[in-house]
């Protein structure tokens, strides 16, 4: 089980709350729309929603939709990725059932499965999946056949701006599934609903999820061209030498991670271009000719249409392959964190750079931030001349032309700055290790044992169910049932006094469907001091585990029923809460839970880089040179217009003189200074940075 950061788990309770206003409307195809910038990790987020959804909703009577059942679109192969994602995630919980279409045994879905299309495959009344035939096994029969057993759906679209917001293909099949929701999950959405739960880029770069910024073309100088050099190559050499440096850089750290320079062709089809081959052909000559970089030494991956190399375990940290030539077609749903340079080529008519753009090299691979911040940012080089180059508005606070180095008569200082050690959100739910301790409990409380050779020849199995009739178990649990009265004359009620005799009530078995129910609610009302909304499953599926592992049971068949029978009730209750002690002492003595100090040797960054939301200032006396103020909606510089006095304060005449220099401090990075306060934090006292504003000399 994988635990969310804080900016997650608030999306997941935002897109909760967005989803259950909407299905209070008696509304089909209603648009809730999912913004989060790469590298924030939406397929997380939305397993979290769904399995969240799935487990409340039997919950929330107020409702008039009872079951749900979820469709999940993507384009290209992504929809496998997910697939094999989300099961995974799933794995532990069983809260939703992934499934592909081929899968399906009958000609509807069940409550909480979940289906994985790909949109290729349903958009062309051509397509198997989406024409009639004698099976009536298509989907719009199966939506057909799914809401007849009241159960609605919910749609997720992947990277809905690539193929669902716009054109008569999209409404067409998106009517056809009248969903109740449709749930468009993209960083760049097309469509703008009321209903909108967007991650901001600045939440995913605070939690260390992805570097800080992306440079633009840092330290190209046309005199690099002298040496009679053309510019594809200038720019090949300053990524192989940036390359190269954060290698470096991530060895002096103690870190094994191999980072990688990614070389994009122009052209944004499939197909090679004649402009492709050239410079296909330009790079190779020099990475194979004067680099030593080549196929046959591993050092170089090709992914293109006609030619791939290299590629299997490309994503790895280690991996010893340093360079990737490759075309946009890679792009989508394609994660490699150890890449961390692009030498992107680009037609005179693609001028525009957005975070699409440079969407591969934003995550970090550890998920973490470095001390040294070049390992904190991306590095971009491109053949567009800085007057062509157009920055997307959403893009603007990431993409940075503007570099400032440190004055070449600094004296370093090592001051001693004092930092909170990161640590992730610690949320109050069952983690992943309390199926091993619910074991454990079983194991002492009962007197079970995990499957063995016994030396006296009793199966294991039945040496455990044999343990649990010791105890008082009931073992073999036909069904639950659900006793009413029934052809019972009421002449006069007296309440609290009414007896109906055995021969007026009749026995009703619960469906299998009703027992899941049940034992979701038995669950969920065990949980003790953990929320119930995210532990249920955890809780749920460990019972059905240890169940299955130790007595080879069938959840349905057996598990279930023998869960939810009475006479084992207060037997079962006793376990669990020994299990949930024991999780609770494992969290207490887990190492890291608790904030620590950590104290740096600060100075003035070597370097900073900026964006187009700073411009450039005259204060020759500031640390680092040329000088960028912010400069706020209302066009005015520096954080605030007190800011700006004091600085203007200090570059006067009067006073400067008598200054070494001065330096505007950052508010939130490693590199920044802070020193350390206690706070109060949901009734507890932690540790947490003050940065201060200036620093003086």
């Amino acid at each position: 089980m994988l635990h969310l950061r804080n900016y997650q788990s608030k999306a997941v309770d935002r897109l909760l709350d967005e989803t259950y206003s909407l299905l209070a409307r008696p509304v089909r195809r209603q648009k809730l729309v999912f913004k989060a910038p790469t590298g924030a990790g939406k397929t997380v987020v939305m397993a979290e929603f769904l399995s969240r959804l799935a487990e409340e909703l039997p919950d929330r009577p107020e409702l008039p939709v009872r079951q749900l059942a979820f469709i999940w679109i993507a384009p290209g192969h992504l929809h496998l990725q997910s697939y094999g994602a989300l099961r995974q995630y799933f794995a532990d919980t069983r809260a939703i059932h992934p499934v592909q279409f081929d899968d399906l045994t009958e000609n509807h879905l069940r409550p909480n499965e979940l289906l994985f299309l790909n949109w290729q495959s349903i958009s062309s009344d051509k397509n198997l999946l989406v024409k009639d035939n004698e099976q009536q096994r298509n989907l719009s029969s199966l939506v057909a056949q799914t809401k007849l057993r009241e159960t609605q759906v919910i749609v997720v679209l992947d990277e809905a701006h690539l193929f669902a917001s716009k054109g008569d293909k999209a409404q067409k099949v998106l009517n056809q599934l009248q969903a109740w929701v449709e749930v468009d999950v993209s960083a760049t959405p097309f469509y703008k609903s009321d209903n909108q739960v967007v991650i901001k880029r600045e939440e995913v770069v605070r939690a260390e999820m992805i570097k800080r910024g992306v440079v633009l073309n840092p330290d190209l100088d046309a005199s690099q061209q002298k040496g009679g050099d053309a510019l594809n190559i200038v720019l090949l050499k300053l990524a192989i030498k940036r390359r190269q440096e954060l290698a470096d850089t991530y060895r002096a750290a103690g870190k094994n991670i191999n980072p990688l320079l990614l070389i994009q062709l122009p052209s944004d089809t499939a197909k090679e271009s004649a402009l492709d081959r050239s410079i296909r052909d330009t790079m190779l000559a020099h990475l194979e000719g004067v680099e030593g970089i080549t196929q046959a030494n591993g050092r170089l991956a090709v992914w293109l249409a006609g030619e791939k190399a290299n590629l299997t375990g490309l994503e790895q940290p280690t991996n010893p392959v340093e360079v990737l030539l490759f075309k946009q077609a890679i792009a989508l749903g394609w994660d490699c964190p150890r890449a961390a340079v692009l030498l992107i080529f680009r037609e005179l008519k693609q001028e525009s750079f957005s975070i699409q753009t440079v969407g591969r090299i934003l995550r970090m691979p550890e998920q973490h931030h470095y001390a040294d911040e070049r390992l904190n940012l991306g590095y971009v080089y491109t053949d567009l001349a800085r007057n062509n180059i157009k920055i997307e508005a959403d893009s603007a606070d990431y993409l940075s032309l503007n570099k400032a180095d440190r004055r070449a008569d600094y004296q370093l200082l090592e001051l001693p700055a004092e930092h909170v050690s990161h640590q992730r959100e610690q949320r109050n739910r069952l983690s992943s290790q309390f199926r091993a301790i619910l074991y454990k409990a079983a194991e002492t409380r009962w007197e079970i044992e995990p499957e063995n050779l016994r030396a006296d020849g009793v199966p294991f199995d039945q040496h455990n169910a044999e343990r649990l009739r010791q105890r008082g178990l009931q073992t073999n649990v036909e069904s639950i049932e659900i006793v009413i009265p029934a052809n019972v004359r009421l002449d006069y009620v007296e309440v609290g006094q009414t007896q109906v005799d055995a021969d007026h009530r009749q026995k009703f078995a619960k469906t299998p469907f009703e027992l899941q129910q049940l034992l979701k609610r038995f669950c969920r009302e065990r949980c003790g001091i953990y929320a119930p909304a995210e532990s249920t499953p955890v809780l749920h599926m460990a019972l059905v585990s240890l169940l299955e592992e130790y007595l080879l049971w069938d959840e349905n068949k057996q598990i279930n029923k023998f869960l939810l029978c009475p006479q084992n009730e207060t037997e079962l209750s006793a376990l669990i809460d020994d299990a949930l002690a024991a999780h609770t002492q494992y969290q207490q003595q887990k190492p890291g839970n608790a904030r620590t100090l950590e104290i740096v040797a600060w100075d003035v960054p070597v370097f900073e880089y900026y964006n187009d939301h700073y411009e450039e200032y005259a204060a020759p006396t500031h640390a680092l040179q040329p000088t960028y103020l912010r400069r706020r909606p209302d066009g005015h510089l520096a954080d605030s217009k007190e800011e700006l006095l004091f600085i203007q304060f200090l570059e006067d005449d009067f006073h400067s003189p008598h200054l070494r220099w001065w330096y505007k401090n950052g508010a939130g990075t490693r590199t920044d200074f802070a020193v350390v306060y206690e706070r109060s934090e949901r009734g507890e006292t932690r540790l947490a940075p003050f940065f201060v504003d200036f620093i003086i000399l």
